[in-house]
């Protein structure tokens, strides 16, 4: 038994905008976006945001884990709720025990790192998944909303048999405002880019890097990776600056899924475990007002985790969006009128959903201890024996559908149009009318094969309040 990292896990929306069709569409306002206009970059759906995001990397993280974790950890900039737990809807989805801890991380891009650091600092026995998530909006014809994108990582964190081992950690706290988001405000303040490098990047990462090599008994000459996730200019100063060689600074993924904000160091990381062999030493590097620097060290166990888990599959599934108007409207920053479809009151009922909550936000159904069938929901008598109070809890949430009937609805309202709805079968039994999501119009089939994923059902604007569900969408690495 060691502690280390002992499985890792990554998730990017489906959803893609070229950065030239940000830039065609806004190049009268801002004539220098037509410098940025390279590749693409990720964004949420409607249905999305920082917990969804964290559920669906950390189902990756724990996909041949048998045993919960003790304790989650989400860091975000961008968390839905102020009052209300973030990481404990997260638990729910996952069906983690109630007596798992949970914790909403958040004040930094470094949220997540730090936490790294602290469990490399100080070990234990509980193990953590660490969680991290963004979905950063910006100011239409901003660089931000050129450069930006969104999705999560996910590391599990304890005592086993790890992937990776921590080898030496270290944070520098320096409160150099190089960017800031108010929490009345929607968008971040960014301030001059070469500032920025020479009094920040330049100056402060050396100095946390130098002190976790310390503490991990190593040169910056024996580090093979280094996970630095920023553009290739502001790379090769830090390179300089800690004396190491630009080569070994692993893809930060800016040009085909963007910076996703607190998630992307170990987005970046997960990239990297993609590939690692046993025995490299990998340099975590997270920034934002200080410095986070971790060591690892990866295992021969790596391997086996390689073909199912981090970014790959996700970022090769891709729907192009091109039209920049329809990403302003799924971002909710431009108001469109779906007429009178579109005025409904979602309120919640919440003594109601605390009733069913597992129902809900762990799909939990019922399978007969007589028959085998399962069925959602779960009921007191069987729908196909009819024996009475004979089932025992069992979630349809990780399981795959086969879709027997379904329809392309160009009337209901969506904020995604078409409204796309059917029937999915689940083995032994269960059937199940569900909305879909992530499918462009068109490719829902009849027998089509369709994985589940936790996604917001509707908005209560009155309230401020988003309810969430699991809704079929096509299986990781399908391509659509």
């Amino acid at each position: 038994m060691a502690y280390g990292i002992l499985s890792f896990g990554a998730y990017v929306p489906t959803l893609r905008i070229p950065r030239k069709a940000i830039a065609e569409a806004m190049v009268w306002a801002a004539p220098s976006l037509k410098g940025l206009a390279k590749g693409e970059r990720a964004f949420a759906n409607w249905d999305e945001d920082s917990i969804t995001l964290a559920v669906e990397a950390a189902r990756d993280c724990l996909r041949e884990v048998a045993q919960r974790p003790d304790q989650i950890q989400l860091a975000s900039t961008t968390l839905p709720f102020a009052d209300r737990s973030n990481s404990g809807v997260v638990a729910d989805a996952l069906l983690c025990p109630e007596r798992t801890t949970t914790e909403d991380l958040g004040g930094s891009r470094r949220a997540a790192t730090s936490a790294l650091v602290r469990l490399g600092l100080n070990p234990g026995q509980r193990s953590t998944l660490l969680l991290a998530a963004d979905c950063r909006d910006a100011r239409p014809a901003s660089v931000q909303e050129m450069n930006y994108g969104h999705g999560a990582a996910a590391l599990l964190v304890g005592e086993g048999e790890p992937i990776a081992l921590i080898r030496g950690a270290a944070s520098w706290h320096d409160d150099m405002v190089d960017q800031y988001r108010a929490a009345d405000t929607d968008y971040d303040y960014v301030l001059e880019e070469r500032w920025i490098r020479e009094e920040g990047y330049n100056k402060l990462v050396p100095r946390a890097v130098a002190a976790a090599l310390e503490e991990a008994g190593l040169d910056i000459s024996e580090i093979h990776r280094v996970v630095f996730p920023a553009s290739s200019a502001t790379a090769k100063g830090v390179a300089k600056a800690i004396r190491a060689n630009p080569d070994l600074f692993v893809d930060p993924l800016l040009a085909n899924c963007g910076d996703c904000g607190v998630a992307q160091p170990l987005l970046v990381l997960a990239h990297a475990l993609e590939t690692a062999v046993a025995g490299e030493k990998i340099l975590v590097i997270g920034f934002g007002q200080g410095v986070d620097a971790v060591v690892l060290e990866t295992t021969a166990r790596l391997t086996g985790m390689q073909a199912t888990h981090g970014p790959a599959r996700y970022l090769a599934q891709r729907r192009a969006c091109s039209a920049y108007t329809q990403f302003l409207s799924l971002r909710n920053r431009l108001e469109v009128d779906f007429g009178l479809r579109a005025e409904r009151d979602n309120r919640t009922s919440q003594s109601a959903f605390y009733r069913r909550r597992k129902d809900i936000t762990g799909m939990v159904g019922g399978r007969c201890s007589r028959c085998n069938t399962l069925q959602y929901p779960r009921s007191q008598v069987c729908v196909k024996c009819g024996e009475m109070d004979c089932q025992q809890d069992e979630s349809l949430s990780a399981l795959q559908g086969r879709v027997k009937s379904y329809t392309e609805d160009w009337l209901a309202y969506t904020p995604l149009p078409p409204c796309i709805y059917g029937n999915v079968e689940f083995p032994d039994g269960a059937n199940c009318m569900l909305e879909f999501t992530d499918f462009a119009p068109g490719e829902v089939k009849v027998d089509s094969t369709v994985r589940m994923v936790f996604r917001i059902k509707d908005f209560d604007p009155k309230r401020h309040f988003r309810r969430y569900f699991w809704k079929p969408a096509p299986l990781a690495g399908s391509g659509v």
